[in-house]
């Protein structure tokens, strides 16, 4: 995979989905006012996925990146996998966040995964309905986005998708703690992320090379698309979308000279 172009800090505030509606286009502060104004975008409209590389040339790679995610999962190779080695075993979180664009966790410590001889530390995960990626054209109800980044500032992301059941467990007290209005926050406790840890090798996942699925789509991304597809009952699914105001998925994208293993 190769080691992405942009500076870490420029990255993995793309990858974090820092939203721009959570920081001030124009202060009283001398220093706040030589910053540069955020690049408004959105799912809807005339900045919508479609018109995002028109909206700034960072953007350019979301039209003419030949990596880009989300994919529609079909026709996957089989090969010889090895498992991912995940060490959720103490996550530490900071807070809940309604960005404008997704509902977010961030993580202050304690997730890791290990594949190809590196670790990939988990730094945040965060929702899209209906999901971005599909499974043979299939779209679910919400997928759960886990971003992390190693020590020479790679990404991978591993994604979850969530399929019509009962009550997840693990989401109970995100929806308890969820901030409904845009820029809202709550502070999570590590017992509202307790279910979400976990210490063990997964074999069955999809991979993939791809990008970022919001602005600036930066590519070098590797991609882990979960086999398994917990449960989440329609109320669950209801306060997601009722918060998020929007869906906020980006259409699959051409998967070109790629192939996806599994």
């Amino acid at each position: 995979m190769s080691v992405l172009s942009k500076s870490f800090y420029s990255i993995l505030a793309s990858a974090l989905l820092i939203s721009p509606l959570l920081v001030s286009a124009s202060s009283d502060n001398d220093d706040n006012k030589t910053q540069k104004a955020p690049i408004h975008w959105s799912y809807q409209g005339d900045t919508g996925p479609i018109h995002w590389a028109e909206l700034s040339s960072e953007f350019l790679t979301c039209k003419q990146g030949k990596n880009q995610s989300p994919e529609n999962i079909s026709r996957a190779v089989k090969a010889k996998l090895k498992p991912i080695a995940f060490d959720y075993a103490m996550l530490v979180p900071e807070n809940i966040v309604n960005t404008g664009h997704s509902i977010q966790v961030n993580i202050r410590s304690g997730g890791s995964i290990k594949f190809d001889d590196k670790e990939f530390f988990l730094k945040q995960f965060h929702f899209h309905s209906p999901s971005e990626n599909q499974i043979d054209g299939v779209s679910y109800p919400l997928e759960a986005h886990f971003v992390h980044v190693s020590d020479d500032n790679e990404l991978a992301v591993v994604s979850l998708l969530y399929q019509p059941g009962l009550d997840n467990l693990a989401l109970l007290p995100l929806l308890k703690n969820m901030p409904m209005k845009v820029g809202g926050s709550s502070r999570l406790s590590a017992q509202d992320t307790q279910l979400f840890e976990r210490k063990k090798a997964v074999k069955n996942y999809f991979r993939y090379n791809g990008s970022l699925t919001t602005p600036p789509c930066t590519e070098g991304v590797t991609w882990i698309v979960m086999q398994s597809r917990p449960g989440m009952s329609q109320r669950q699914l209801n306060v997601f979308r009722t918060a998020l105001q929007h869906p906020n998925s980006r259409p699959v994208q051409p998967l070109n000279a790629r192939t996806v293993l599994k």
